[in-house]
Formats: structure tokens, sequence, C-alpha cells
């Protein structure tokens, strides 16, 4: 049935191998004709034998097919752990990691820009001040012998992974002792009694090193101090007899007793006195470097009047007929402090010149009705100043710091009169309203004592001292007979004057402390800066009763001391804020009637000019005092 098998046709011997391969070529799969094709073909006639041999060419093919290898030109790589870029590409905030890089390459820092404000990039991943803070599963034992040999003998060994060439950190509040260690023979009493003469004997209790060579002395002297035959030492041995017997001592042992009080009374009288010296230098130090810089050309004019004294006078109205109106604009700024201003006083009386105080540690008093400018510097403390005080005359101030120091000022000369402290840092200063008594001050201090001072002798008179905070003002009321404190514990307490027992306290749930008090010019009613972001008012006589529905609300102030302030006529009330603004309310309506906007910084105090109805100063952060009208 076709040609080729027409011309493959054979004699009949051969029909079966010719009716398969007839078969073959009819196929239609491919696959079947190719196996079939492979297969070697059997010869008609030929032996099983002969048929197992293979012809020598096929056997030659074959062994060259198995001994070529085979290539594959584009094989599947897993560059898993291999790879340096994914080693070192690990992103910290993965929770699962899909390699396993090595140590040195999970320590490795982070490299590429950072943000402005920071140091390095690892910032970001920190859980704490000082870095990133990891668990670590310690054994308790391992943990209390590092912990006892650093607190006794002042190393310990680093607990840090990457220790970088520090295997042992060191103490810095004892020389460390390497080479011992908690598990050491402890000393013997007879050992640690002979360490303690040589101590006695060197001076000044030097502690004397236990030196390896010392066990057999020190075994020696156990021997000899073991004498009882019970092994108890013969010391014990005689202080219990000593007990049981009454404690009978003898001539000798009372001389040496009386010796030893002696020695230890001079070293004591010697050391008191050695402070004293150490006190009087430093106050001859600070008196030689106090000084006052003043600005004018004169301090006296062509009359001989003094530069303080009020030249233009003004014709003082009565309180009655003083009408106050509110500032709209502003007039003049008086700028010469480096850093921000707390505290702005007037004069006594006249209002002519303007004493204020700056964190620069600077006082400088101004002059307020001609050419307003700075009339003359005090220079005495080291830190920012926090208050300060006129006299009853004006002639004198007083002046608190940071540095723990109380300076009384002679306001001409710029001389500094004393300088006392009680080494408590000073919040505010109050003198006494009498004027027979210029020479009593009250501080607050942050040892939760108010601190009554005798300038005179520069000593302490009276402590006021049943707060439980820092005390933050204290105001004289009812002509200086009684005192009103305020204090960080939230609570404002009422003393009688020179009496430190509390007459009445003031302390609720929902009170907030009161960091400025000012007091209303008729002397009756006080307002208080409160931390919830109002002024509340109390009365200033009698029972200091709480005026619950007289409050001054809308500005911020919490966190800051911002003394408030009263008009000359008390129908105005003022205040500053945390924004620059000035606030006005008005006394009996307890509305806010203006907002000004007055400095860039917190405006820290402002003050209502008491002959000019319509002065206000305020003072800020932003190292300026302002006017308004």
């Amino acid at each position: 049935p076709g040609p080729f098998a027409r011309q493959r046709a054979s004699p009949a011997a051969g029909a079966p191998w010719h009716a398969m391969d007839l078969l073959a070529e009819y196929s239609d799969d491919e696959d079947v004709v190719a196996k079939e094709a492979s297969k070697p073909r059997e010869m008609p006639g030929v032996a099983p034998k002969a048929l197992a041999r293979k012809s020598p060419a096929a056997s030659e093919f074959a062994g060259s097919m198995e001994l070529m290898p085979m290539i594959n030109a584009a094989p599947e790589v897993d560059m898993l752990g291999t790879s340096i870029v994914q080693n070192f590409a690990i992103d910290p905030k993965s929770k699962r990691l899909l390699t396993n890089p090595t140590f040195a390459a999970m320590n490795k820092p982070l490299v590429g820009p950072t943000q402005v404000g920071e140091t390095c990039l690892e910032e970001k991943f920190y859980n704490h001040k000082l870095g990133h803070v990891e668990k670590m599963r310690m054994n308790n034992l391992a943990f209390d012998k590092e912990y006892l040999t650093f607190h006794n003998y002042g190393y310990a060994a680093n607990p840090s992974r990457d220790t970088r060439g520090k295997e042992v950190l060191e103490s810095t509040q004892q020389k460390p002792q390497h080479g011992r260690g908690i598990w050491d023979k402890a000393p013997t009493m007879a050992a640690a009694s002979k360490r303690r003469k040589l101590a006695r004997a060197a001076g000044a209790g030097a502690a004397v090193p236990r030196g390896e060579g010392d066990e057999e002395e020190e075994e020696e002297e156990d021997a000899e101090e073991y004498e009882d035959g019970a092994g108890v030492p013969t010391d014990i041995v005689a202080r219990e007899a000593a007990g049981q017997w009454g404690g009978f001592q003898d001539a000798g042992a009372v001389a040496k007793k009386i010796e030893e009080d002696v020695r230890l009374r001079e070293d004591e009288v010697a050391r008191q006195r050695e402070e004293e010296r150490a006190v009087e230098g430093e106050e001859r130090e600070t008196k030689e470097r106090v000084t006052s810089l003043f600005h004018g050309n004169k301090e006296t004019d062509y009359a001989g009047r003094s530069w303080i004294e009020n030249k233009a006078s003004l014709a003082t109205k009565d309180v009655d007929d003083k009408q106050c109106f509110l500032p709209k604009k502003w007039l003049y700024t008086w700028s010469g402090h480096t850093m921000g201003v707390n505290q702005i006083r007037w004069f006594p009386d006249s209002a002519h010149l303007l004493l204020s105080a700056s964190m620069d540690g600077t006082v400088k008093i101004w002059d307020f009705q001609n050419q307003r400018k700075c009339l003359r510097t005090y220079m005495g403390h080291d830190q920012g100043v926090r208050d300060v005080n006129f006299t009853a005359d004006g002639k004198r101030f007083y002046s608190v710091s940071y540095d723990k120091n109380i300076q009384y000022w002679d306001t001409e000369t710029g001389q500094v009169i004393a300088t006392f402290t009680n080494k408590k840092t000073n919040f505010c200063v109050a003198v006494h309203p009498d004027p027979s008594q210029q020479n009593v001050i009250i501080t607050g201090c942050s040892n939760k004592k108010a601190v009554q001072w005798d300038s005179n002798t520069a000593s302490i008179v009276q402590e006021y001292d049943e707060h439980m905070g820092a005390v933050n003002t204290v105001t004289f009321c009812e002509d200086g007979k009684r005192l009103l404190t305020t204090s960080d514990d939230k609570k404002i307490f009422v003393w009688e004057y020179g009496i430190p027992v509390v007459v009445k306290y003031i302390a609720e749930p929902t009170m907030h402390s009161v960091p400025a008090v000012a007091l209303c010019p008729r002397k009756k009613m006080l307002i208080g800066q409160s931390m919830d972001n109002k002024i509340i008012t109390y009365e200033a006589f009698g029972r200091f009763k709480f005026q619950g529905k007289r409050q001054f609300k809308g500005h911020l102030n919490a966190g800051y001391a911002i003394t408030p302030g009263f008009s000359a006529d008390g129908k105005w009330v003022m205040s500053g804020d945390l924004d620059g603004k000035l606030w006005f309310w008005d006394w009996q309506k307890m509305k806010n009637y203006r907002v000004l906007k007055a400095h860039d910084g917190v405006v820290m105090s402002c003050m209502w000019h008491p002959t000019m109805p319509s002065r206000v100063v305020s003072c800020g952060w932003d190292g300026t005092i302002k006017l308004w009208d």
C-alpha cells in the first residue's frame, strides 16, 4: 500500500519482521516511531548470544555519551547567605529574618544621610534616651556577683554586646581594686584590727591594702588571738567579763578615753575654723568682683542733687480722683538686657525710675520720665536674677538669684552692702512694709521654707517651714502683721509675722499652685496666678476669704510664674501670657476688654504707673521692657 512499502517487499521467510516495520511506518505517534527506530533490529536467523553482542560502533557511541557532562546554560542561582548586599541590607523594623546574618553584619552602623537635628541614623530606632535597650536573660548568681563586685571593689564586667575594648567598667566613686572579688578569703579579726591601727598611724583613716604575704602573719596572729580553749577570741571574752562584772576601768583607760575625746574636739574646732576661713574668702572674693557701672555723665547735677532724686515734681492725685484708662498703643522700648527679664519694680512713691532683673545676671535701673535710658547696671550675681525689691525710701534694694545669694545694694553708689546665703535657691524677696524695719526681709526658698533675714547682721531670724514644696511667693498683709505664702504643694498659708505657726490653711483638692501674687492698691484684696489658666481672688485681711465668683480667664499661663497687676484705681486687672500678649479685665464685671500683642516671648510681669493713669509697663523673655499708653 504505498511506494515505500512496495520497494521494501521481501521473501516470505522474513514476513514477521517486514510486517512490524510496515506498522511502524504507518504510526501517527512520533514518539513511538522514534522509540521503535532506536531499538536494535533483530536480524532473522541470528542466535541469541550473537544478538546480545553490540556492534563496535554502537558501543563506542554509548561510552562517549556517558562520559560527556550535562551543562545548563541558564541555571537558577540561590544567593541566600552569599550576597554581600543581602547580608547587610537588613531592615531594623522587620520582625522576621529570611537570611542567617553574621553577628558583625547585624551590628554594623547604618549608612546614609541624616536629618537635621540627628547625630546618627540609629536615633530613630532608640527606645531609651541613652540608646536601644534590649532585654537580657542573666543568671541571678552572675548578676549578684558583678553587682557586689562593682559596689565593693569598684569594677565589673561590661554587660554591653559591643564592648569595643572596654571589657571592664570602673566606678567613678571609688578607686577600683582589680584582682579582688567577693569570693576572696575574708580578713580575720586580728588582720582587720592590724589594718585599722596602721591606718590610724598613717593618719586621716587611709586604707591600707591587704598584701598577699600577710596570710602567714594573719594565721600566726589568729593563733595568738584565739588563746581561749573554747575557740573564742580573748578580746571578746574580756568584753563579756567586763560587762558581767560591772565594767571596771582603771585610770589608764579613763585617761585614754579623755585624750580621744579631746583629740576629736580639736579636730572639730579646726574643721569649723577652716570652713569659716573658706566662707570669708568667698565673701572677700565676691566683694572684690562685684562692680556696678554708671551710664550717665555725672552722678550729681548742677545743684548737687543725686541722680536717683526726682527732679520733676508731679502733682500727686488722690486715689479717688484717679481714673485709669486702658492703653492703646506702644510708646517706647527699653533694650539692654541680653536675656529675658524676670521682674520689674517702680521706684517707691514717685515711680520716676524703673528697676529690672534679668536672666543675664544683671540688674538695671532705667529713667522713665526724661531720656528713658539705662542709668546704672548692677553686676553682682553669677546666674540669673529671679526677683528684686526696693526698700521704702528707694535708696536701697534687695536681689535674689539662682546662684543662691541674696545681695543688699546701695541704689545710688551701686555698692553691695551685704551678701548672705543659706545655700538654697531663693525664688522671691519681700521687704517689711514698716519704714522702721527695712532691714527685715523674707525670702521663699527651694527647701520648702520661708526664711526671715536681718540684713544688718546677715543672719536668719526665723524660718516658716510648714510647706511641702518650694515657696514661690511671700506677701505682707495687714500692714506687716501677717504673711501669706504660696508653694508648689498647691497650698496657701497665712502666718502671724514672727511666729512660725500657720493661722489659716487654704487647700482644696481642686486647687492648683499659685506662683505669683499681687495686692490691690487699697491692700484689701489680692489676686493670684493659678496654674489652670485663670486668676483667682482672695481677701487680704481678716479671714482671707476666697472669692469664688471673681475669676479672670481667657489667657494661657500654665507653667510660668507670670506676675499679674492692678490699675492705680483698682478698676482694671491685667496679666501677661505665654503667647506674648497683655490681657485687661474689668474688676467688677470680670470681663476681658482688651488684648495687646506685647512681646515675642512670655510676658513675665506688668505694672500700672501709680501717677500716670494710662501708662503700663511690661517685660518679657525677649529681653525688652515696653511702655504702653
